[in-house]
């Protein structure tokens, strides 16, 4: 997966605010500086004291992790099935409200 286009750059923060903490403090703190922060690798890089082909690794790897965290997990994915509901949910107590009002006149 790139890290360039906005859905995985998305998926990737989400699943990184969910699992985040289950990181080595190191890939959490580069993870935070490319998601959060927006900080080129060249600049992680720099900032500690390796190489960019370092820095691109302990990404690739930690997103990883966090996808398979999510694969075992799911909590994701359960958060989004959730929201649905709740929206579809909404939607019905909104037609029933309508419904009762247009009785009560």
């Amino acid at each position: 997966m790139r890290l360039d286009t906005l859905t995985t750059r998305s998926r990737h923060l989400a699943l990184f605010e969910r699992y985040g903490a289950l990181l080595t403090e190191h890939q959490h703190e580069v993870l935070d500086l490319t998601l959060r922060s927006d900080w080129s690798l060249a600049e992680i890089a720099d900032h500690q004291g390796t190489s960019r082909a370092a820095v691109h690794d302990i990404v690739r790897r930690s997103t990883e992790a966090l996808e398979e965290y999510e694969r075992r997990l799911g909590l994701l994915a359960e958060a989004g099935r959730r929201r649905r509901k709740v929206a579809s949910l909404e939607r019905e107590l909104a037609g029933l409200k309508q419904r009762v009002a247009e009785l009560e006149r």
